[in-house]
């Protein structure tokens, strides 16, 4: 799966958020975007989920045009930074809730669904749990089964907003090599929204440096740290450190 974003422009009440962003992405390749509040790095991932529409630009997956595609549509797996979860439905009935609204060619029967619940549970470590509600969960617990939740449908990208901004440092530290891992096991790409210059080292094969609506490097985080391309990209780097 090759994904590109290309020429994105984005406003919102005559102020422009987004000023011709173009991104393109190889299949299994894990991308972060990074930048300050303000950046445009959310709007980018809205617009990438079909949440929200560009006002200019195109969007490609594997060369096909998906830029109105509806967000239902385009089978993306989406991790919100408040988990999303069901708090009315267990633990894997909340992983199975994606499943079960597919459309009804794709949708697997219920044997099917048990078992690929059952394999995304173990996946994330949380085998014996499938009974429990999201309220008797741990923050970096939760976290786990909205991404298996987003993993259930076997998506074509995984989208990420600022996953691990609700958890403590060392919760985070922990759960971002386990999101990694689960990433590269399954294969999918995925593009994660994030302010901490960590996790992008951490998780990204490569990082697109966000200010004031542009991508001003998209490098890797060697090249990045080693030879940043502007002032902003040196400004971030050095603010952060």
């Amino acid at each position: 799966m090759t994904f590109e974003a290309r020429n994105i422009h984005k406003s919102f009440n005559g102020t422009e958020v987004l000023k011709g962003v173009s991104l393109a992405m190889e299949a299994g390749e894990f991308v972060a975007l990074l930048g300050a509040s303000g950046s445009g790095k959310t709007t980018l991932l809205n617009i990438i989920a079909g949440l929200q529409h560009a006002d200019q630009g195109q969007l490609t997956l594997d060369g096909q045009d998906i830029t109105r595609l509806p967000a239902g549509k385009r089978r993306f797996g989406m991790v919100f930074q408040n988990y999303a979860l069901f708090r009315h439905m267990s633990v894997a009935d909340n992983i199975a809730f994606g499943l079960r609204v597919l459309p009804r060619r794709e949708r697997p029967g219920r044997v099917e669904r048990r078992e690929k619940v059952s394999e995304l549970l173990d996946m994330i470590g949380l085998a014996d749990l499938g009974d429990r509600f999201p309220q008797q969960l741990s923050g970096g617990q939760r976290q786990r089964v909205a991404m298996a939740r987003a993993l259930a449908i076997n998506p074509q990208l995984l989208l990420m907003d600022e996953p691990f901004s609700a958890l403590d440092a060392q919760v985070r530290r922990s759960l971002r090599s386990s999101v990694r891992a689960l990433q590269q096991k399954v294969g999918v790409g995925a593009i994660m929204v994030t302010h901490d210059q960590a996790e992008a080292w951490d998780l990204a094969d490569r990082v697109a440096v966000m200010d004031q609506g542009q991508i001003v490097q998209f490098d890797t985080p060697d090249a990045l740290r080693n030879t940043p391309a502007t002032g902003a990209v040196r400004d971030l780097l050095q603010g952060a450190a």
